[in-house]
């Protein structure tokens, strides 16, 4: 199996989105960005695992979503998407790369490939080859460009 483990703010969305969007609706991710995860999806047959902190308002048992979770399922819908999993919280001193090495530890699943679409340079270790840094602050969070470095990435096994 291929995971693309997948943040949301900084990814999703970006300073540049937030100064268009209309904040009197729910409209934290930038719906022009979905395809672009859709396109990774669509080339490597790869699950997405929500690493980001909405992964807190999202639950695999869609009842179980709060109106954010419900909301992230619906914006996946509409372009064909599905979650496949989150990351755990280990706590307020946990890194992402310790919450994503908890989960390829655990997964019953044969991990083939992986990448970490973030917009933070957390310390990535291990993982820092895994890593697709998107920028924001003075773009649009996930292009094009991170698009092709992942799905590079996702067809090199790990």
């Amino acid at each position: 199996m291929k995971v693309v483990f997948l943040d949301i703010d900084g990814v999703l969305n970006s300073r540049k989105y937030d100064k268009t969007r209309d904040y009197s609706k729910q409209t934290d991710i930038d719906e022009t960005r979905v395809p672009l995860v859709k396109e990774i999806v669509d080339a490597t047959d790869a699950k997405i695992v929500l690493s980001s902190t909405w992964r807190y308002h999202w639950n695999a048992d869609s009842s179980l979503c709060d109106e954010d979770g419900r909301y992230i399922n619906e914006i996946f819908a509409k372009f064909g998407l599905t979650i496949y999993d989150k990351t755990s919280d280990l706590g307020i001193m946990a890194s992402r790369r310790e919450e994503i090495k908890e989960w390829l530890d655990t997964t019953d699943e044969k991990i083939d490939s992986f990448v970490i679409i973030d917009d933070y340079m957390f310390d990535w270790g291990e993982f820092v080859e895994r890593f697709v840094r998107t920028e924001p602050q003075f773009r649009a969070g996930l292009e094009e460009e991170h698009v092709i470095k992942a799905i590079e990435i996702l067809n090199v096994s790990v």
